[in-house]
């Protein structure tokens, strides 16, 4: 279900090392930290947040080149890279030990971060989450690794932009999508190495909420359940439709179930 109104709180701006970022900060409770997917954003989570209310407190990041957060706040584009960003906005908010939460392309920096700040992170839960293996929106799109360098070079950018909205449309995300956050996406999606995925979930040691629905056009249930067998315990979740956009059309029953697990 979804809730009636969404929450739209004002973003907020922080800084790291590397530059600013925004973010989201609201409710009480057990930290949660939202990472969304790609291309996305603080507003991709504010059904969820609506369901959350009052019971959990959840910190919705906008990543490097979405949202309000300038690209320039990256240090690279690996899994490693981007799960220090989480881990570096965490400290910038004040966060010591959190919950970690992603949807989609967020999935692989969620467990990435879990992994590498195990003391840190207290649970892991993964919503419609890319795995262990190109799900089939990935084995339908070529991915060239050199194509994040090549998109550093504003005429090639320019030249390429109309194919990448078509692309971007033609699978369900909004036209209104942003020109750098269509650019922002390829440039990582190009870079994404499935073995990295592969060895950031087999190093998560906190407990795992699993999250996908037989419907999602995306991402096929058996990525779900390739994730159940290498990620440790915990609840996992099966709807039988929703789509992809889990935190949005199953945002109650996903927040009921968040509530429970991280108490």
């Amino acid at each position: 279900m979804t809730p009636e109104h969404p929450s739209d709180p004002p973003l907020r701006v922080a800084w790291t090392a590397h530059g600013s970022f925004t973010y989201t900060d609201e409710g009480e409770g057990p930290a949660l930290v939202l990472a969304h997917g790609l291309p996305g954003g603080a507003r991709d989570f504010r059904w969820l947040a609506s369901a959350l209310a009052g019971r959990v407190r959840a910190v919705r990041l906008e990543q490097p080149g979405f949202g309000q957060t300038p690209r320039s706040t990256e240090t690279g584009t690996t899994l490693a890279h981007r799960a220090r960003f989480l881990l570096e906005a965490a400290d910038a908010v004040g966060l010591d030990r959190f919950a970690v939460l992603g949807h989609s392309m967020g999935g692989p920096v969620a467990m990435a971060l879990a992994a590498a700040a195990p003391a840190r992170v207290t649970a892991l839960a993964l919503v419609a989450s890319v795995g262990l293996s190109p799900h089939r929106l990935a084995r339908r799109t070529e991915r060239h690794p050199d194509l994040a360098w090549l998109l550093t070079f504003g005429p090639i950018e320019r030249l390429v932009l109309p194919s990448m909205r078509r692309a971007f449309t033609r699978v369900g995300f909004p036209s209104s999508t942003p020109d750098g956050e269509l650019v922002q996406s390829t440039r990582l999606f190009s870079q994404l190495s499935f073995a990295e995925v592969r060895a950031a979930a087999r190093g998560v040691r906190a407990p795992t909420l699993l999250a996908w629905s037989e419907d999602d056009p995306l991402v096929e249930p058996a990525i779900g359940l390739a994730l159940c067998g290498t990620l440790p315990a915990g609840p996992r979740l099966v709807f039988a439709d929703g789509g992809h956009n889990l935190q949005k059309t199953r945002a109650v029953e996903l927040a009921d179930a968040l509530v429970a697990f991280l108490a």
